[in-house]
């Protein structure tokens, strides 16, 4: 059992989604490509946004299952996204509002993740998980951007959401910086290594 944290970097405040974010959330998540790489409900409405905004991310920090974050510029600010990691696992998720992709907002707030997980905020938790439906390269740039390592693709790894196994990119973190990570990429970034 946690209390909810606050962590900050140089641009934004990481805090906790509000009742006042429920309608950004449901926004947000009408995205088409939430539909196609996510997990979440859809079609995305409102009450699934007040559900997860009232139950299942305080619910994460009382049981110590999961810490999720709000993405702000500054306190009391609109939300611009989200990200969230497990225990156990370990596996890191996130998106952002559409209006704030392409600033680097995602791998900074990833980053001052791992680092509270890596410094006690996540006992136990050494490796870090990301994973995500293949084709998302958005996901993958920031967990490329983060440190993790490629791993390949493994068929089915998590179930998608009508319940049936899916296949998922897979990568890998762990305490201390692989500084090889970012050449595994190359394949399905079509980065030069």
């Amino acid at each position: 059992m946690s209390d909810p944290v606050d962590l900050r970097t140089a641009r934004l405040v990481l805090d906790q989604p509000t009742t006042a974010d429920v309608d950004t959330i449901a926004e947000f998540c009408r995205d088409p490509l939430f539909e196609r790489y996510l997990t979440t409900p859809w079609p995305y409405e409102r009450h699934h946004a007040d559900m997860y905004v009232e139950q299942y991310v305080p619910n994460g920090w009382q049981t110590g299952g999961e810490s999720t974050w709000a993405l702000r510029l500054e306190p009391g600010s609109p939300l611009l996204g989200v990200v969230g990691i497990r225990s156990g696992s370990g596996e890191i998720g996130f998106w952002l509002g559409a209006p704030h992709r392409g600033h680097g907002y995602m791998p900074e707030a990833v980053r001052a993740v791992i680092a509270w997980a890596h410094d006690g905020g996540m006992p136990g938790v050494d490796d870090l998980l990301w994973r995500a439906a293949p084709g998302n390269r958005a996901s993958a740039s920031v967990a490329r951007a983060t440190g993790f390592r490629f791993t390949g693709e493994v068929d089915p790894t998590f179930l998608d959401r009508s319940g049936q196994p899916t296949a998922a990119w897979i990568a890998r973190r762990g305490r201390s910086i692989d500084h090889n990570a970012a050449a595994s990429w190359a394949a399905i970034l079509e980065w030069p290594s």
